[in-house]
């Protein structure tokens, strides 16, 4: 599948790419590109020279990942990676899937070796428990579908 650059977001979330202490969460409404634009982040990490290996896709909702439900479950599923050398690249996608994702998400970025990228539901994503568990931790990247300005 081609993926159209959203160069508007793209522009915005760059400077954030390396950045360990700051989990990057890409929020917007159902079917607007979030997964898209994750997948575009990762490729631009390959152009760069990234090695694959560093570069982590978890999607919650795919048949391969759609069991982790768990806190326990999603950090064991992280834990798999942790030998790997280098600053470590964990894209999560329907993060919401896992209730409680807060403290692991935020204690994989206390570690200071991954750059963490997360989507889910603006709704779920924007609630209290979010802001309450990571202020200060996150930047948000509120995407909407693609519109003329994109083009």
């Amino acid at each position: 599948m081609k993926l159209y650059k959203r160069e508007n977001y793209l522009k915005k979330i760059r400077g954030f790419y390396h950045d360990a202490d700051m989990i990057k969460v890409l929020t917007g409404v159902r079917r607007c590109g979030k997964s898209s634009l994750m997948q575009t982040i990762i490729e631009e990490l390959k152009e760069l020279g990234i090695p694959e290996g560093n570069l982590i896709r978890i999607d919650l909702d795919s048949r391969q990942y759609k069991d982790i439900k768990t806190p326990k479950q999603l950090e064991s599923k992280i834990d798999e990676y942790a030998d790997i050398h280098g600053l470590k690249y964990l894209f999560i996608d329907e993060i919401q899937n896992v209730k409680g994702f807060e403290e692991v998400i935020n204690a994989f970025r206390g570690e200071g070796d991954y750059s963490i990228f997360i989507t889910g539901s603006n709704s779920y994503l924007l609630s209290g428990e979010l802001i309450t568990k990571l202020t200060g931790r996150y930047i948000e990247f509120e995407m909407m579908p693609l519109s003329f300005e994109d083009i």
